[in-house]
């Protein structure tokens, strides 16, 4: 009988090997970075942009940057350019979050926008490289995003 519990155990601990060994060759899914929202993500400098997205009405004039900012350094000024359109707005130190209850950078929507495009915005923290990213632009159509059009100023 000793050999034959001996066998037994062998092969449970191949079976046990080769079911749990997978992990060598597939990446594990939970260290991938991506973007699990609407938006996009960057950094520039200590700044890391969260979730970047520009929001507008169908037929408005305008469009509302909504996207929150990281900052683990000083408290420092982001220049935001859109087309030809720029913004500077303040970072303090920690999570800033422009867009949705609070503050927006409204910036004028171009001549040629078509919702759902991708455009280019740049952020630059000061004397940071700037980052460049391929924002999506969203309706306010859109279920969730009603409340996100640009406010008037």
């Amino acid at each position: 009988m000793q050999p034959r519990l001996a066998a037994a155990a062998a092969a449970a601990v191949v079976v046990a090997i080769a079911a749990t060994g997978c992990n060598i060759l597939t990446p594990q899914a939970t260290t991938i970075d991506y973007d699990a929202s609407d938006g996009v993500s960057g950094a520039t400098g200590t700044v890391e942009i969260h979730n970047a997205m520009l929001v507008g009405a169908p037929d408005g004039d305008a469009l509302n940057l909504a996207v929150t900012f990281t900052n683990d350094g000083e408290p420092t000024v982001v220049q935001v350019r859109v087309d030809d359109a720029s913004e500077q707005v303040r970072v303090g130190e920690g999570v800033t979050t422009f867009g949705f209850d609070g503050e927006q950078i409204v910036v004028p929507a171009p001549s040629d926008l078509v919702l759902g495009e991708l455009r280019n915005v740049s952020f630059q923290a000061d004397g940071a490289e700037p980052s460049g990213l391929r924002v999506p632009t969203i309706s306010t159509d859109m279920v969730g995003y009603e409340t996100l059009a640009p406010s008037a100023e």
